[in-house]
């Protein structure tokens, strides 16, 4: 077999326009945690690149002016999780973060007990090279003995957020959505759609200038130019089209030829097979399908439709994952409402967590638990509305309640078939016909160890619902209360 000599690689700046298409660093993650407070750094270190070429660049690509200085400096990993410490603290507090493991274990989203405050910020910790604070207008690089080339890739990542804070205020933005977070039902789904707009304008405009400088074309106008932005088109499809664990291994080839084995990338490459899916997949969704979103949404109407959608955020997972959901014939989700069911508090239930968890998270549910990945996307897709509620006993049962809406009764069927498929793995089923249908057209089936442990899943009409952790006798009145619920569709 030929050795292949890495200096080559070194000598000229496209491999590094690939690199940038396989690496996924989490270079912009810093960009929706809302800092209390700019951070205090040192002067900027003597050794950063000079970003002026970069900002002429961005300008020239985005056609959006940069309207004052973005400093960059330096800043440790430590200092940077002790500054994102203090906001994970406020949305995650103890109870809180204990609440809503128990109810993301029993609904099945994660799959050991995890404190998804820690793991998150983990996560930032070891995949952030770099972060935006609109708070202080500045950026800071996290990660050192990174290569100049690839301290300017993540550079450009970062100015591209300077330039959405400049023309759009990030700071709102991300208040707002924190805001979101915090009172009432938790809206995962629409944080990630607007994660998907914030990361995805910043992965693309950084792989266009990526590919446009490497190919030495500065003119928009020219041949040379828009060729080199297909090419980056190109590159960013497959990246999005690759499952997580196939892009990891595609980031470690990558290395193997760009890093050094032990140096910050590699071990933050290495560091993403530890993370738990619920933290990871939907960080590195973000950018990789978030860059084909904008993409899209650039092709259908120009940069100024990629401004627009500032102004007016997509609202679900499923219209990022779907761009022509969020265009001319936008499909906005339909809110759910459940029942009151007020005997569950006169029968000691407290209710622990409640969210949206939209098309994106449905997905992952079901791959959680052996679905294949394109099945998967075929159950989920048609999401229009979903509301989870869990709930726990006084004597630490949990219960979860699932109410789900889909665009047709086709859909329906579809997310309702894959969730019964998936019900071996789930409950450890076995096929001594445990599971059974009853007379209302519901399936029953044993949902924990405990005899009484129960679960229900029925389909009515465009709707999908589920209760697990509920004794037979609860579980059949909370499904009668969910079939006599009416729904009013945002068509």
């Amino acid at each position: 077999m030929p050795r292949f000599d890495k200096s080559f690689f070194r000598r000229t700046d496209r491999p590094a326009a690939i690199l940038a298409a396989l690496l996924v660093l989490l270079s912009g993650s810093g960009a929706l945690v809302s800092l209390a407070s700019p951070p205090e750094s040192p002067a900027p270190a003597p050794d950063l690149p000079d970003l002026t070429d970069i900002k002429e660049d961005l300008t020239a690509i985005r056609g959006l002016k940069f309207l004052r200085d973005v400093p960059a400096e330096r800043q440790s990993v430590e200092d940077f999780g002790a500054i994102i410490q203090v906001e994970l603290d406020k949305m995650f507090p103890p109870d809180r973060s204990a609440d809503m493991q128990a109810g993301l274990l029993r609904l099945g989203m994660i799959l050991e007990p995890i404190d998804i405050g820690n793991e998150f910020k983990s996560a930032l910790m070891s995949q952030a090279g770099a972060y935006y604070d609109p708070a202080s207008g500045k950026f800071f690089y996290l990660m050192t003995g990174v290569p100049d080339n690839l301290l300017r890739m993540i550079a450009s990542h970062e100015l591209v957020h300077a330039l959405q804070d400049q023309h759009f205020q990030l700071g709102p933005l991300m208040e707002e959505l924190d805001r979101s977070y915090l009172e009432g039902v938790r809206q995962d789904d629409r944080i990630l759609a607007a994660r998907f707009l914030v990361e995805g304008e910043a992965t693309y405009v950084e792989m266009l200038w990526q590919m446009t400088a490497a190919a030495g074309q500065r003119d928009p106008n020219s041949r040379a130019f828009k060729q080199a932005q297909r090419q980056a088109h190109v590159l960013l499809r497959i990246q999005a089209g690759m499952d997580l664990s196939t892009l990891v291994q595609a980031n470690k080839l990558a290395m193997a030829f760009f890093g050094e084995e032990g140096d910050a990338i590699s071990e933050a490459i290495n560091s993403m097979e530890r993370i738990p899916p619920y933290i990871l997949h939907p960080l590195v969704a973000a950018y990789t399908g978030g860059a084909v979103f904008v993409m899209h949404v650039r092709q259908q109407g120009g940069w100024e439709a990629v401004s627009g959608a500032f102004g007016d955020l997509p609202l679900s997972s499923e219209q990022v994952m779907h761009p022509e959901k969020f265009g001319r014939r936008r499909d906005d989700p339909t809110p759910i409402t459940l029942p009151e069911m007020e005997y569950l508090q006169e029968s000691a239930w407290t209710m622990i967590d409640t969210a949206v968890h939209g098309e994106f998270y449905l997905n992952l549910l079901l791959r959680n638990f052996g679905t294949l990945a394109g099945d998967a996307m075929m159950a989920a897709a048609g999401w229009d509305g979903d509301l989870y509620r869990a709930y726990r006993r006084d004597d630490g049962r949990v219960m979860f309640i699932l109410a789900t809406t889909w665009d047709t009764e086709k859909d329906a069927v579809e997310f309702f078939e894959a969730y019964q498929s998936m019900l071996r793995a789930k409950c450890n089923l076995s096929k001594d016909g445990s599971a059974y249908r009853d007379a209302q057209g519901t399936i029953v089936y044993p949902a924990g160890a405990a005899a009484d442990d129960g679960g229900r899943l029925v389909q009515r009409g465009r709707e999908v619902f589920v209760v697990e952790g509920a004794t037979p006798d609860l579980g059949k009145r909370i499904i009668a209360d969910l079939n006599a619920m009416e729904i009013e569709y945002v068509d």
